[in-house]
C-alpha cells in the first residue's frame, strides 16, 4: 500500500510538471505567432512604400514631423527607429487587415512607414532613399521593424540596394 501510494504521489508531480510544460509552450507558440505576424505587417507597409516610391514619386523631401495618412518622401532622418511608437511617418492599412485591441485575427495598430532621401551617390548619380517600416502583431509588444534601401535614376528604374 506504501509503494502504491508512492508511485500515485510521483504520477501526480509528473501531471502537474507536464501541465506548466504544456502552458510555456502554448506562450511561446502564441509568442512566436504574434512575432510573425508582426513581421508581415512591417513588410506589408515596407514593399507599399518601395512600390510608392517606384511610381516614379522620389523628391528631395521636406521637413516630416507628424503621422500622416499619405505617403510623403522626408529630408529629416528618423530619429529612432526602434524606439515605437513612431511620433512620426506613414500610417499605413493594407486591405483586409483588421485594427483592434484584442481578437486572434486583429492587429494592435497599423503598420507604419519612413521614407527618407539621403542624396544622390556619386558613382552611380542614382537616388538613394532609406525605408523603414514598422508593424504590430496582435498586441503592442509584438513589435517589428524593417529597412530597406533604394536607388532610383532620373529614368525612373529602381534598384534595391539594401534590406
Amino acid at each position: 500500500m506504501i509503494i502504491s501510494l508512492l508511485f500515485l504521489m510521483i504520477i501526480a508531480i509528473l501531471c502537474v510538471m507536464l501541465m506548466r510544460s504544456m502552458g510555456l509552450q502554448g506562450k511561446m507558440a502564441g509568442g512566436f505567432r504574434e512575432k510573425g505576424r508582426s513581421f508581415e505587417a512591417a513588410q506589408a507597409a515596407l514593399v507599399y512604400a518601395e512600390w510608392w516610391l517606384a511610381q516614379g514619386n522620389g523628391s528631395t523631401g521636406s521637413s516630416c514631423s507628424a503621422v500622416v495618412t499619405s505617403a510623403v518622401v522626408c529630408s529629416n532622418a528618423l530619429s529612432s527607429p526602434t524606439s515605437v511608437p513612431w511620433t512620426v511617418g506613414v500610417s499605413y492599412t493594407p486591405s483586409g487587415m483588421s485594427i483592434a485591441s484584442g481578437g486572434i485575427a486583429m492587429y494592435a495598430a497599423k503598420p507604419m512607414f519612413y521614407i527618407q532621401y539621403l542624396g544622390v551617390s556619386s558613382s552611380t548619380g542614382y537616388s538613394i532613399y532609406r525605408i523603414s517600416a514598422l508593424g504590430y502583431g496582435g498586441n503592442s509588444q509584438a513589435v517589428t521593424v524593417l529597412q530597406s534601401t533604394y536607388a532610383m535614376s532620373t529614368s525612373g528604374s529602381v534598384q534595391n540596394v539594401g534590406q
